[in-house]
């Protein structure tokens, strides 16, 4: 026992443990995720379906949902992302590994609580906004702890130049720190909401004010943290993976300062109907439709990057994915764009339209990317091969269709739901029958995903437990000779 808890202590200060162990750990909450998702997909179709059990209903499964997603899937495979990143473009290693795992393993003790207290009914009320105060506390300690590793291993850099995920990754782990005290309104900390509705504690805002500042974290979240976080990691792989130096330095640049520019205010388009300042509203509209020139900016870089070379996707599975994120990228922030304008606003507001658009951005998007860069550093970092190509093609399949027929069933959802409410003037309870046939399709196309999340855990769990190369085909064999990256100590950029 004693032998194994040394040798358990040793592997954690190893070369890229820290990024394997967030991989595989945003592997199983992806699963968990999904699974609470497709849940709460068959209860919208069958209301009672988990009738008497308190902690399966609908408004308790939907938070704990959301931000298991949100800071447990992505979050978590983010983080081993940027471990795997970070020391290879600055050519030192991470500051530590050590330390990085115990944040990790922190990280995850505290994902689950959160998700715990929720199901049992501890809630602040403040949307994305939900864990319990006394969850707040270890997350915002968890996101300063990261910055610091971040930081030290970037100031003890040994090359000059700083390549532009290091912009984006330094700039999320502040970002993410500042908007998570904002958006949980920890200078107030003991706001909770109980299951019998009781407050504890109220909060240092109400009404108009809460729900501004509720936006500005709720939409900033999204946009400083996860898009921001896994535009770093695409602008490593996309070159890497298909061995083209990236476009244009200069480009991804602007697309980091504009976004870090112009994100910030556009949150206030989720107020449009409400009694806020129509200059706030203006401010939050303009925001949203400039977004166009860092999306624009990012996703021209990309492309350009991959010209003559688009080949490569259908043959390297990580590559695949990772581009179809991209290409999902760009339509999500097309809509998002076109979707704060006023009248646009004011029809699809409140309906299913907007849980597409949401899903689209962080399953279709950020989905796609993470999964990719599972894919892609699971096989680098145990120095072997992925397990099995024939799953990751499944899996990628069941994606794009699930996620395809997923995305359209929710818009005409929200276009039925809207046309019932704004021209036949229907309340809303009765416009259910209208998109009930649509939560039908939801819950299928929600079904290929879980598959296609099955198939990858299945995947990523075999890659790390099947040791012996001797058991493995000749083709796989010769895959194992494209593991090139086998030091966490690399180049100055993916393209050297």
């Amino acid at each position: 026992m004693i032998r194994q808890l040394q040798k358990l202590w040793d592997w954690t200060d190893q070369p890229d443990s820290a990024a394997l162990h967030a991989l595989c750990s945003g592997t199983i909450w992806f699963f968990i995720g999904v699974t609470l998702g497709i849940t709460m997909s068959n209860e919208l179709t069958s209301p009672d379906l988990f009738a008497g059990i308190p902690q399966l209903v609908f408004s308790r499964l939907r938070p704990a949902h959301v931000n298991m997603n949100l800071f447990g899937f992505l979050g978590t495979t983010f983080y081993g992302g940027w471990y795997f990143i970070i020391p290879r473009l600055c050519r030192t290693p991470l500051r530590t590994n050590r330390e990085a795992n115990f944040l990790i393993l922190l990280w995850n003790l505290t994902i689950l609580a959160g998700s715990i207290s929720l199901a049992n009914g501890g809630n602040q009320g403040h949307e994305y906004g939900e864990y319990p105060w006394y969850i707040n506390f270890p997350v915002e300690a968890a996101l300063i702890w990261n910055a610091s590793i971040i930081f030290r291993t970037i100031l003890a850099r040994e090359v000059t130049k700083i390549y532009v995920s290091v912009w984006y990754v330094g700039g999320t782990v502040l970002w993410i720190s500042v908007l998570y005290f904002i958006g949980h309104v920890m200078w107030h900390p003991f706001t909770t909401y109980l299951p019998d509705g009781q407050i504890v504690h109220a909060g240092a805002t109400i009404g108009l004010d809460d729900a501004v500042w509720n936006w500005f974290y709720g939409h900033n979240v999204f946009g400083l943290y996860i898009t921001t976080g896994g535009i770093a990691l695409v602008y490593y792989l996309v070159p890497k993976i298909s061995k083209r130096p990236l476009y244009s330095h200069a480009l991804s640049l602007i697309g980091f300062w504009t976004i870090a520019l112009l994100y910030a205010p556009t949150g206030q388009h989720h107020l449009l109907l409400a009694p806020i300042p129509n200059w706030l509203k203006i401010y939050a509209i303009i925001g949203s439709i400039a977004l166009i020139v860092p999306v624009f900016s990012f996703v021209t870089n990309i492309f350009m990057t991959m010209r003559g070379q688009w080949g490569k996707a259908g043959d390297i599975i990580s590559l695949r994915f990772i581009l179809t994120g991209v290409f999902f990228y760009l339509a999500v922030s097309f809509q998002g764009s076109i979707q704060s304008l006023m009248t646009v606003n004011r029809f699809i507001h409140y309906t299913q339209w907007v849980v597409g658009h949401a899903h689209l951005a962080l399953l279709g998007a950020f989905g796609f990317i993470a999964s990719g860069t599972v894919l892609y550093m699971v096989p680098q970092i145990l120095r072997r091969p992925l397990w099995s190509r024939n799953l990751a093609d499944a899996q990628y399949w069941l994606f794009l269709i699930g996620l395809t027929g997923f995305f359209w069933s929710l818009t005409a959802a929200g276009l039925a739901q809207g046309s019932a409410w704004l021209l036949l003037g229907q309340q809303v309870v009765r416009a259910y029958p209208v998109v009930k046939p649509y939560f039908v399709l939801r819950s299928a196309f929600g079904t290929l995903i879980y598959l296609g999340v099955i198939l990858e855990v299945v995947n990523v769990t075999m890659t790390v437990l099947v040791t012996d190369l001797d058991r493995l085909s000749i083709r796989r064999k010769s895959e194992a000779k494209e593991l090139t990256e086998l030091m966490p100590v690399g180049a100055g950029g993916p393209e050297s």
